[in-house]
């Protein structure tokens, strides 16, 4: 047994906290024969994070289940979901249990295995067991993934496993006439098109709006779960907000980077900002805040999709989209926790209970007894900047590098075993969460 002494809990204050594997007492002047003295820190839920691409299998040149998750529990997260568009992708049962293998061996935290939609693939998602979503892609570039005609039959298989369908939600006939428009355009002047500023104009807001739009009214009409990725624009903020107020069963994710950039800094970062959906304007960054203050946005995650420098390094047009964003995340949000932008509870709210209740995480998200010992560490008093050579992450870079923050993960348990111990990544068995 050990005992977390003098950590400041939202919600509770000081407390003590006793735990093995799980969290078994919280209270004051509680003893164990080990223990660490948290005065003047806080103590949060393990995060967990409800949207990543650790790339393995087929992508592992870029991430893999062992980089990534280490990379994670420096984050401060001990439990991420992972997205099936990997190579092959998570659309079959014979390939979820395939990854499923695979990542028992290289996992150092717990994980879950998002299911993927496809066009076909009903019966399979029916038979997919311990699942925490299936996911729908209504964008372009994910290859088998890319659904469109059988939204419903896909909504109907959710809602009778139970389960959310997890949209990526932009508008795929806008993309490719925008993408035909701005390509034909690069021929005449390459120089201004094809440019990563542009990427706002080929994935418009329009397209994001409009995909969000037909994703609520089938839900609308099935009765099912769904919860939106990545919303990035005024549009959709509004969009949700009135169907919230309807009654559709709806949650709203956002990320850091569609937080804390804009499409202005596509000006410094160039193709290392090119994520899908893009960066958009202050307009809309700020929308996205009005939201989240106001309780419509219901979930924080990464959409951690790393690309190697070299592919980000190449045009426009051949540059991949994706950024990192696990060791991050939990800074970032703290830093703005420091400005008011926001409040301890928030960031609680948002990245543990939340992700907990909507994908059916088990035992995670909160600290209570009987929950498992998912917990990290805050200093919220340390400034450092983001340094590219300190990640974990395979990639080595980050769109907020040289970036002051304050506030940052310095202890990491997962299920009782310490991964981070401030300076060092300790190896440990990651499992699957269950959600059955």
């Amino acid at each position: 047994m050990f005992c977390l002494r003098n950590c400041n809990i939202v919600g509770l204050g000081e407390r003590d906290v006793l735990f093995d594997s799980k969290i078994r007492k919280i209270g004051k002047n509680l003893r164990a024969d080990e223990s660490f003295d948290a005065r003047g820190m806080l103590l949060l839920p393990g995060l967990i994070d409800s949207h990543v691409h650790f790339r393995e299998p087929g992508g592992e040149q870029k991430e893999g289940w062992e980089t990534g998750s280490r990379a994670a529990a420096h984050g401060g997260i001990t439990c991420v979901l992972d997205m099936p568009n990997t190579s092959p992708p998570t659309t079959s049962v014979a390939a979820l249990e395939e990854k499923r293998r695979l990542v028992s061996k290289r996992s150092i935290i717990d994980y879950g295995l998002h299911f993927g939609a496809t066009s076909a693939n009903v019966p399979e998602i029916m038979r997919a067991k311990n699942i925490p979503a299936i996911k729908v892609f209504l964008g372009s570039s994910t290859g088998s993934l890319l659904l469109d005609e059988n939204v419903h039959a896909v909504f109907a298989a959710a809602k009778k496993k139970k389960k959310p369908a997890f949209v990526h939600a932009e508008d795929e006939g806008a993309i490719k006439r925008f993408g035909d428009v701005f390509r034909k355009r690069a021929a005449a002047n390459p120089r201004t098109y094809s440019a990563a500023s542009i990427h706002s104009m080929v994935r418009s807001n329009a397209a994001a709006a409009e995909a969000a739009s037909r994703a609520l009214r089938i839900a609308e009409k099935t009765g099912n779960r769904i919860h939106l990725a990545h919303c990035t624009t005024a549009q959709e903020a509004e969009i949700i907000a009135y169907a919230k107020k309807k009654g559709v069963h709806v949650t709203m994710e956002v990320t850091p980077h569609h937080l804390f950039l804009t499409s202005d800094d596509m000006k410094k970062l160039g193709n290392y900002g090119k994520v899908n959906p893009p960066l958009r304007s202050l307009k809309d960054v700020d929308a996205l805040w009005a939201a989240l203050r106001s309780g419509v946005v219901d979930t924080i995650a990464t959409d951690h999709a790393p690309h190697m420098r070299g592919e980000k390094e190449a045009d426009y047009w051949a540059a991949p989209s994706g950024m990192p964003g696990v060791e991050t995340m939990l800074p970032l949000l703290l830093n703005a926790v420091s400005k008011r932008l926001l409040a301890l509870e928030d960031v609680q709210r948002l990245c543990c209970e939340n992700p907990a209740k909507i994908f059916g995480v088990k035992n995670k998200g909160r600290i209570a007894a009987g929950c498992d010992a998912d917990m990290t560490i805050v200093d919220l008093r340390l400034a450092k900047k983001v340094r590219s050579e300190e990640l974990l992450t395979k990639c080595k870079w980050s769109a907020f590098e040289g970036m002051p923050l304050k506030g940052w993960p310095v202890r990491v348990w997962s299920r009782g075993a310490m991964v981070f111990d401030g300076e060092t990544i300790i190896p440990h068995e990651g499992r699957e969460a269950s959600f059955d």
